[in-house]
């Protein structure tokens, strides 16, 4: 989980990069944010998870859900704190950002996936 979160990390901060030096800071600032939004919620999830290790097997289906709403919800007050305190929200950057955060698990799986052949 940890490693799903660093990729998220680590893809939100390259393309924020590239942002800002092919278009303006600007963007690439909220891009960062629209990352960060999903960032967060999914840190303190996988933090949730890990302090479950070692506990009865029926806690976690309860912990699993419960922490996905959290982060559902979470990342939606995210957003919508962003969006109440910018002046000037450039909202295609901060849905790329967003989308980029919330799909670089998937590459984790992938990885995962090669590292065991």
């Amino acid at each position: 989980m940890f490693i799903a979160v660093g990729l998220q990390v680590a893809t939100v901060a390259v393309l924020g990069l590239l942002t800002g030096i092919v278009f303006d800071w600007h963007s690439a600032e909220f891009l960062v944010l629209g990352g960060v939004a999903a960032i967060i919620p999914n840190g303190l999830f996988a933090l949730r998870l890990a302090a479950n290790r070692g506990r009865t097997a029926e806690s976690y289906p309860a912990v699993f859900f419960l922490g996905e709403f959290a982060k559902i919800g979470l990342t939606v007050a995210l957003i919508a704190l962003i969006a109440r305190l910018s002046e000037s929200l450039n909202w295609l950057p901060m849905l790329i950002g967003l989308i980029a955060a919330l799909q670089a698990p998937l590459f984790a799986l992938l990885w995962a996936r090669e590292k065991k052949k």
